[in-house]
């Protein structure tokens, strides 16, 4: 098999690299000296770092432990607001002005902006520590730290700044809002007041019925006093009609006196010895009767005893009864009367209840605004702490003083030598493969060996046809498929096939 010359092996590239090898080394070279002369040309920035620490305020937060961020959320809003500080227009015109000398022109200002870096800790995330780094670049060293330690000094003084006018807003807000509530407690007070004066004398029972503590009031223990009262009264006064019941039909039948409960004489006690005296000359006459004889004087003796004792309970019974109506009187006046007090007392405690929601309202709005006030006021001296700590403290801290590092940022010399040269390199090397890699070649033409040897076909002539007066060679019959075909030379093919041409011509 033949060689393809268009393959381009490992030891042919090699080759082609030796043959063209001022190709491939010039652009090398070029580039590395173009490198190292743009080193010389474009200066190296020097990175100037200051660590700082940020903390919370003090004031107004005893909830919390003094300096500490409540969450994580409200130490990523501060150092938030801290880098849009440190890009806004007045922080870094004064930055600029500070360290230059002179005032800043809008490319000062933008360029400044592009080479300002607030980064957090390294590993860290933004907003997750306390810490975190204010960086400049500058080509001049010395000019970055100035600039650096410019914009820490302008940083901190703008974040004051910015606290006092935060502060100072809010204590003008709070202020207003504690006019208003007082003005609003003020009227609510009017108002219960006003209200309470109309109550009178009832007014510690209505603020006892709208006490959260709740129990028994005054009003309610006379209620229940003067009803037991009654109640004793009207308990009097049965028995009073009962003894007298009892006492009328006692003038018919004295006898029936005998029978009365002592519990019903309890008032009388004139009428009780008198019924006990004459049990106890009944006993008298029975006991002397059982051991003599009727006639006998100490029998006689006692039944007189026993009859005059009757007869004084007769005669005693008129007055019994009159001294009865008269208790009984007085009884059912004095129940009438506490039974009056009753309904007086209900009476009240029914108008206190009515007016017990309008009081508890008029209580629970003064309340809420004694609250709303206490608030205020509140927030108010929170505000005005926080107004006074803008000024007198820093949220700031600085960690260690400026650094630059050793080197410049960036890739050094040498290592911008090198990358031009290999630039170059890969340059010559792409130049020498686009202009002096082979090209493929050519596919070699094939022909019927069998037809071209054939005397008969070389001398038989080709059809033609004859398309609009212009002559045409017809198309070749098609090849038989066991013909053996093969590539020849390109020089048998031309020795074969131009008797053909010279014979079609002919």
């Amino acid at each position: 098999m033949p060689t393809d010359n268009a393959t381009l092996t490992p030891a042919r590239l090699v080759q082609l690299f030796q043959t063209h090898r001022t190709l491939l080394v010039a652009p090398a070279i070029a580039g590395a000296v173009l490198a190292a002369l743009s080193t010389f040309v474009l200066p190296r920035d020097w990175k100037a770092v200051q660590g700082l620490v940020i903390r919370s305020d003090a004031a107004g937060y005893t909830e919390q432990r003094l300096g500490k961020f409540t969450d994580l959320s409200e130490m990523k809003t501060v150092q938030e607001t801290l880098l849009e500080l440190a890009r806004s227009q007045s922080v870094v015109t004064a930055v600029l002005t500070e360290v230059l000398g002179q005032e800043p022109s809008r490319q000062d200002i933008a360029d400044f902006r592009d080479k300002l870096r607030l980064t957090p800790p390294g590993g860290a995330e933004f907003g997750k520590t306390e810490v975190f780094y204010i960086g400049v670049l500058n080509p001049n060293r010395d000019l970055a730290i100035a600039l650096v330690k410019a914009l820490t000094r302008q940083l901190d003084l703008r974040l004051n700044e910015l606290r006092d006018e935060r502060a100072g807003s809010m204590v003008a807000e709070v202020e207003r809002s504690v006019d208003i509530a007082r003005q609003q407690l003020h009227l609510q007070a009017e108002r219960l007041a006003a209200y309470e004066g109309g109550i009178g004398a009832d007014l510690i029972e209505l603020r006892h019925l709208t006490s959260p503590g709740g129990g028994q009031s005054e009003l309610s223990q006379k209620v229940l006093a003067i009803d037991a009262d009654r109640r004793r009264y009207a308990e009097r006064r049965s028995q009073n009609e009962a003894l007298l019941a009892e006492l009328q039909e006692a003038k018919n039948d004295p006898k029936r006196l005998l029978a009365t409960p002592d519990a019903l004489l309890n008032s009388q006690p004139a009428l009780r010895r008198l019924k006990n005296g004459l049990v106890d000359a009944q006993l008298a006459v029975a006991r002397t009767a059982g051991t003599r004889t009727m006639d006998h004087p100490l029998v006689v003796s006692a039944r007189h005893a026993q009859e005059a004792v009757q007869r004084e309970l007769v005669l005693e019974l008129p007055t019994a009864i009159a001294g009865v109506e008269l208790e009984l009187e007085v009884a059912e006046r004095r129940e009438a009367e506490l039974a009056s007090q009753i309904e007086t007392l209900r009476a009240r405690s029914a108008s206190l209840a009515s007016q017990r929601s309008q009081y508890a309202e008029l209580v629970a709005t003064v309340e809420g605004q004694t609250a709303v006030l206490e608030k205020s006021l509140k927030q108010l001296a929170d505000a005005k702490a926080a107004l006074a700590g803008a000024n007198s403290s820093s949220l700031l801290a600085p960690i260690d003083s400026v650094d630059t590092g050793a080197h410049p940022v960036g890739a050094g010399r040498t290592t911008v030598t090198a990358a031009g040269g290999l630039a170059g390199l890969l340059l010559g090397a792409t130049l020498v493969f686009v202009l002096y890699a082979p090209r493929p070649e050519p596919a070699p033409a094939t022909v019927n060996r069998t037809a071209a040897t054939s005397p008969a076909a070389a001398a038989r002539p080709n059809p033609t046809s004859t398309t609009n007066g212009r002559v045409t060679p017809a198309a070749a019959p098609a090849p038989d498929p066991r013909t053996r075909r093969e590539a020849l030379p390109l020089t048998t093919v031309s020795t074969i096939v131009t008797p053909q041409v010279r014979s079609l011509g002919a």
